[in-house]
């Protein structure tokens, strides 16, 4: 199956021209999984899951840049 561009590649193609088709798939299937929980990802979001995948970033960086976003009093 070929790697079909997701909303948000399409939108911040640059956060995703890094990745290799499996790659981008992943991030794809990962912000699909989470929009149906009721996650409307923003573009700092997506880079730091691209940023993720790519290697740039660990996990432990990933989730002290998610936690510094979610508002006080608000549960992820």
């Amino acid at each position: 199956m070929a790697y079909e561009p997701c909303r948000y590649a399409q939108r911040w193609p640059e956060l995703f021209e890094s990745l290799d088709d499996d790659q981008k798939q992943r991030v794809s299937d990962a912000l699909a999984n989470n929009q149906l929980e009721g996650w409307e990802p923003q573009r700092d979001d997506v880079a730091d899951l691209a940023a993720r995948e790519a290697g740039r970033i660990d996990t432990a960086e990933y989730i002290r840049r998610t936690m510094a976003r979610v508002p006080r009093g608000d549960t992820v």
